[in-house]
């Protein structure tokens, strides 16, 4: 008797494997600790990313290779990948004493990203980013350049409706 699974084997099976082009793909690989930071998860890693806008800028990389978070699934595993990969980057915001009122977590939208590989910004203080970057390229009331973590939970379908952002942050309708 075998036990059914809500999980979309789509995803799954599509998402096993690293991508030997993808750059995200192979800093997982490498597993190199002068780039990976804790927390981390079977589920994900953690770097600093290379252009940051703010004091704290971190990057929650899936470990699976997952084309974005427009790609993600209304199941469980997917939902609990998301809300774990939030848990995390507060975990690192709050370990770099950083203030969660004053941050900015979300995801670039496809087709407004440069690499293809989910990736969840964590950016904190946000209050010092440049116009640009606080206004447009990681402003998640301002268009779907970027959307915040709410909305892709919502997309696809996460129970909780807890709060993922802090009580500052704008959602997006």
């Amino acid at each position: 008797m075998t036990e059914e699974s809500p999980v979309n084997t789509n995803t799954v099976e599509t998402t096993k494997t690293r991508v030997k082009n993808c750059i995200f793909c192979n800093v997982i690989a490498a597993n190199d600790p002068n780039i990976i930071l804790e927390p981390r998860s079977d589920q994900f890693v953690i770097i600093k990313d290379i252009k940051p806008v703010a004091t704290h800028h971190f990057l929650v990389l899936s470990d699976k290779h997952i084309k974005s978070s427009k790609s993600l699934q209304p199941n469980e595993q997917d939902c609990n990948l998301l809300k774990s990969m939030v848990a995390a980057a507060k975990q690192i915001l709050l370990n770099n004493g950083c203030d969660l009122n004053d941050i900015r977590m979300g995801f670039h939208w496809p087709p407004f990203y440069s690499i293809g590989h989910m990736h969840l910004h964590a950016i904190s203080p946000a209050s010092t980013m440049s116009a640009f970057n606080r206004f447009v390229a990681f402003n998640p009331s301002f268009s779907y350049v970027f959307v915040d973590v709410d909305y892709v939970l919502k997309r696809i379908g996460c129970k909780d409706e807890n709060k993922t952002e802090s009580p500052s942050s704008v959602n997006k309708q």
